[in-house]
């Protein structure tokens, strides 16, 4: 079995893009109720929603073709930003990978 590093299709693609969007709503929620860590927080939770919004309106309107113009711009967020506050998220790299590696085959 290969293992996993990029969405296999269009339709997981999407759910990565979900689960990121409900990732950044969970971190949104906790820099609410716990201060530990979260100075950073507030730097990366809108770039990064808005970026993940624009590419997965690109993927639904059939915008978006993997490997194709730079639609990760959004993700430099993460480069100065404390690791603590970046939950375990697999978003950040199977998105990425599949941006420049187009999709995986089972």
């Amino acid at each position: 079995m290969a293992v996993r590093n990029r969405a296999r299709t269009e339709e997981e693609f999407i759910c990565l893009h979900n689960q990121a969007l409900y990732d950044i709503f969970d971190l949104r929620a906790g820099m609410e109720f716990d201060d530990v860590f979260m100075d950073d927080a507030p730097l990366i939770v809108k770039p990064l929603n808005n970026g993940l919004t624009r590419l997965m309106n690109a993927v639904k309107s059939g915008q978006y073709e993997p490997g194709k113009e730079d639609r990760l711009d959004f993700l430099h967020v993460f480069k100065n930003t404390d690791q603590r506050v970046i939950p375990s998220w697999p978003a950040p790299k199977l998105i990425p990978n599949t941006h420049t590696e187009g999709y995986q085959g089972e």
